[in-house]
């Protein structure tokens, strides 16, 4: 009769020690940080390609239509990182 009630109690205490265990375990692990350092992301200046031609009397540019595409779609693609990276400046000056 004694070890029948004895049973439920270690299973029970055995069940603390690892509960209590793995939450210290969690509790004291080192941190891992991820973000260092935010980089700065600037805009970069283009070669200008062999067609674009500058004229003097209107002060416009001309070029193909997929240069300025991809120009745009290189900003767009800055701006979206920049926006993220300052999104992730408060959360490393927390840490």
């Amino acid at each position: 009769m004694q070890k029948k009630k004895k049973l439920p109690l270690l299973r029970a205490l055995l069940a603390v020690i690892v509960s209590i265990t793995s939450i210290t375990a969690c509790a004291t692990a080192p941190r891992i940080e991820y973000i260092r350092d935010v980089p700065a992301v600037t805009f970069p200046v283009f070669p200008p390609p062999d067609c674009v031609e500058y004229e003097d009397a209107t002060d416009t540019v001309m070029m193909p239509l997929w240069y300025w595409q991809k120009i745009a779609e290189y900003k767009i693609d800055v701006d979206a990182i920049e926006e993220y990276l300052d999104r992730l400046r408060p959360a490393a000056a927390q840490q």
